[in-house]
């Protein structure tokens, strides 16, 4: 009895029964040499029974929603207002609209780039697009990037951009025989601020902007035509 459950916990059985029968030692150096064994299996079977690949990239059908998130009347959704719908509704309305369009192989070349752009529901690289993008790009370097330029003075201090009143400042006091240990206070608006260590001074500039009330940050130009010509869709269909 005693060699045949010292068989069975070396294949990596262990009854219940017989555990609590009592071999005593037996048992002990039995267990112990099964779980020698264990390592060696067990990351075979994690993997057979993992059933995805973490590290796998997506694809745009991943992202897609189900058809039964689609609208029964296809024709009231494309006569909406894309800013008046929920998510779903601007999902299908965009989704459709930019399908019809790169479907159509007859009007696609002749289509200019604002209105390409809008049929797909892209924002158009307008100039008050470009300007909102490069101020966040500005603020984004200059919120990581260290300072540098000439020492701050009373007449020209050192400018610390912020979009909010108030921003942590180090100073290092400069470079080579001037630098010393990095002495960190906050930087106001409206207030000059002198180093404890160097006399550097350093002035906080709030950053804003902002559009006037009830204007579109990403307006549509003039000579885009942003109604869905329902005749397109109908077209596709029939290639």
């Amino acid at each position: 009895m005693a060699l045949r459950l010292v068989q069975n916990l070396a294949r990596g059985f262990r009854p219940p029964q017989a555990l609590a029968a009592g071999a005593g030692s037996l048992l002990s150096s039995s267990a112990t040499s099964s779980s020698r064994l264990r390592p060696q299996e067990a990351p075979q079977q994690f993997q057979a029974r993992r059933g995805y690949i973490h590290w796998g990239r997506l694809t745009p059908h991943e992202l897609a929603l189900p058809m039964s998130t689609m609208p029964h009347d296809i024709r009231a959704l494309m006569k909406k207002d894309p800013k008046e719908m929920d998510y779903y509704e601007n999902y299908w309305y965009w989704r459709i609209r930019g399908e019809s369009v790169v479907n159509n192989p007859a009007e696609l070349p002749k289509l200019s780039y604002n209105q390409l752009a809008r049929d797909l529901g892209l924002a158009q690289a307008t100039e008050m697009a470009e300007h909102m993008v490069g101020m966040l790009e500005l603020y984004e370097y200059l919120q990581y990037a260290p300072f540098i330029g000439p020492f701050g003075t009373i007449e020209n201090p050192v400018l610390c951009p912020s979009v909010h009143n108030e921003r942590i400042v180090g100073c290092t006091g400069g470079s080579g025989d001037n630098e010393h240990v990095v002495l960190w206070f906050r930087c106001f608006e409206g207030f000059l601020y002198r180093c404890g260590e160097c006399d550097q001074i350093f002035m906080l500039v709030r950053i804003n902007y902002e559009l006037p009330d009830g204007a579109d940050p990403f307006p549509v130009p003039p000579d885009v035509k942003d109604t869905f010509d329902w005749e397109l869709l109908e077209s596709v269909h029939k290639l």
